[in-house]
């Protein structure tokens, strides 16, 4: 049985390793980057066959050593080969964006710049399955990614960069940028903070009492199927209206448009991991553990301080976790109904047809995602019992 399941494991991974070298290919085939006279002009693609036999080479050594390491046998060597391989697919685009881009916009004027296109965000994820198939990072790994953050380092201080057109409308903004992170950040954090406020105690209501459980659990489905910017128009007329009727509202920012309605909105769509996740942490607990704590003689209080909350917080911060998430790619709605925040410049960039700017409050987003995942993941192992630990490794 066990062979079986390896067997299967293998397979599975061979055909992720097939439809990577699939898009590796593919990547090659389409526009590698782009160029233009300035931040709204009509871009110039170029493709990476027009590019000479240099760069396609250099793109080329990270999916032959993928396939090379795939065909070895020896677990370790061909470990450390695809530990190479995923570092140098993240900073060979880099390179040949670079050296090539500026290459482009050398004679294109002040304003010029380059981007990547779409042949690069193939390419790039190719690597990100790479990355994906790996169960856990390993040391090796991480010391590969930094050695990479150092040489991409390396390239911005040498002036490699100054024509790159995200960094150079990051750049333009300013402090503005800085402001509207922030934002981004204050936005959701309020957000998720009410959605634990009313949304943990639900939960605890719904598990204690099957009334409120059948009344809260539809209506949160419910929730979940209003679209994200349905929800946030349909709050600006009631908290217009409110803000008329009592204008002390408008003074504590409580109006139509804005961050408000953004954040109640926001509020709302966090409740439904929160309250279903910690619903299911409680609800989850083996009752052969609770007979056993109460045959010890703990009253009910001694019950949830001693058993039920702490084998269910776990579950609890992974909702918060997963609500978190949620959030923060939810935020970027808030521009259409006036608020602050990355869909600031996300929309903007539309608006102004300006790629660069898009991307740029995209690329922040994904970061900012990423940063809390992994903070949250953090947290999460912290309170995680330790025989829980020792079963996932």
């Amino acid at each position: 049985m066990a062979l079986n399941r390896n067997t299967l494991t293998l397979k599975a991974l061979d055909k992720q390793v097939a439809f990577a070298l699939f898009l590796f290919l593919l990547s090659l085939t389409l526009p590698f980057l782009q160029s233009r006279e300035n931040r709204i002009a009509e871009e110039f693609t170029v493709r990476l066959f027009s590019l000479g036999i240099g760069p396609i080479l250099l793109l080329l050594i990270p999916p032959l050593m993928v396939l090379v390491s795939a065909c070895i046998t020896e677990r370790m060597h061909a470990s450390l080969i695809a530990t190479v391989a995923t570092a140098m697919g993240v900073f060979s685009p880099l390179l040949v964006l670079t050296i090539v881009g500026n290459a482009l916009v050398a004679d294109l004027g002040a304003f010029a710049r380059y981007s990547p296109a779409s042949g690069m965000y193939v390419y790039l994820a190719a690597v990100s399955i790479l990355y994906l198939m790996k169960p856990k990072l390993q040391t090796s790994d991480k010391i590969a990614l930094f050695l990479v953050v150092l040489l991409v380092i390396g390239m911005g201080s040498i002036g490699l960069f100054d024509r790159f057109g995200i960094l150079l409308e990051a750049k333009n903004l300013g402090t503005r940028l800085g402001r509207e992170i922030l934002a981004h950040i204050r936005i959701t954090g309020i957000s998720l903070l009410i959605s634990m406020v009313i949304g943990i105690p639900i939960a605890f209501l719904a598990f204690s009492n099957r009334t409120v459980r059948n009344i809260v659990f539809p209506i949160l489905n419910v929730l979940q199927t209003i679209p994200g910017i349905a929800l946030f128009g349909l709050l600006i007329a009631p908290l217009a209206a409110l803000s008329r009727a009592f204008p002390i509202l408008r003074e504590w920012g409580i109006q139509g448009i804005g961050n408000t309605p953004a954040i109640i909105a926001l509020s709302m769509y966090a409740l439904y991991p929160i309250i279903r996740y910690t619903f299911t942490s409680l609800d989850g607990i083996d009752e052969q553990v609770i007979q056993a704590a109460k045959g010890m003689g703990m009253n009910s209080s001694q019950l949830w301080k001693i058993v039920r909350l702490p084998l269910a917080t776990v579950g609890i911060l992974h909702g918060v976790r997963v609500a978190l998430v949620q959030t923060i790619g939810n935020a970027t709605l808030a521009k259409l109904i006036g608020g602050d925040g990355l869909g600031v410049l996300v929309f903007e960039g539309l608006g102004q047809a300006s790629v660069d700017m898009v991307l740029l409050g995209m690329l922040l987003i994904i970061i900012l995602t990423v940063v809390c995942d992994q903070l949250f993941q953090i947290l999460i192992n912290f309170f995680s019992p330790t025989f829980l630990k020792r079963e996932e490794h």
